[in-house]
């Protein structure tokens, strides 16, 4: 860890952010009780319907249930977005973007905040307002090269890649030997066609064999 506050040791802890949505809230909840009984311990739920800030309050109560488990909200652009669901029990934002204004806001609302970036600069000006924590995204195209390239320069900042990350033993360790913090997964770990099914035993199994990984490799 390069900067160990409270949220960047959860984060380091936690190994892996699932990153889920589903406009059913029945299936929303059946997805994070498969990623609590795989091992998960932080998980961001994201802001991606209509059904969301509804769908949000029933996945508050069932995460109080969970011991350990940190939740966040996701896909949020504006301070407006994190005030109202920071109001229902959201523990950290994560945005897609770097938005100086939500960052501003996060900052004096003592809320973690991870905004998406996309160039140095973006990180570091997050770092800059106050982020701990930022993504690079979308991680597919900036690689594990891109990294490295950021820890060439801002030494100190930590990074969690999503979108492209894969929940196997070559891609994962290519991102921890970059130098990540973590790693955020979505669709990778929650299959629809295993949702389509209600296959929930083999997405916790995903989700456990993609843990045991990160644990080896740290190990």
């Amino acid at each position: 860890m390069r900067n160990p506050t409270p949220f960047i040791q959860k984060m380091d802890q936690a190994g892996i952010m699932p990153i889920f949505f589903n406009p059913e809230e029945n299936i929303c909840l059946k997805l994070l009780e498969a990623a609590y009984e795989g091992g998960i311990r932080v998980i961001e739920m994201v802001n991606r319907g209509k059904e969301a800030p509804s769908i949000f309050p029933a996945i508050r109560k069932l995460a109080d249930q969970m011991p350990g488990l940190s939740l966040g909200i996701g896909t949020i652009y504006h301070p407006w977005e994190a005030e109202m669901f920071s109001e229902l029990g959201a523990e950290f934002i994560v945005a897609p973007v770097m938005n100086p204004k939500l960052g501003e806001y996060c900052k004096n609302a003592n809320l973690p905040w991870i905004p998406g970036c996309g160039t140095v600069t973006e990180v570091f000006f997050a770092q800059e307002i106050g982020a701990e924590l930022v993504k690079i995204y979308p991680a597919n195209v900036l690689t594990p090269e891109f990294v490295k390239s950021v820890h060439a320069v801002l030494p100190s900042v930590e990074i969690i890649p999503t979108g492209g990350v894969e929940p196997n033993a070559v891609s994962i360790r290519e991102w921890f030997d970059s130098g990540v913090l973590c790693v955020g997964m979505g669709s990778q770990l929650f299959k629809k066609e295993l949702i389509a099914k209600g296959a929930y035993s083999e997405i916790r199994d995903t989700i456990k064999d993609a843990l045991a990984i990160i644990n080896s490799i740290k190990k």
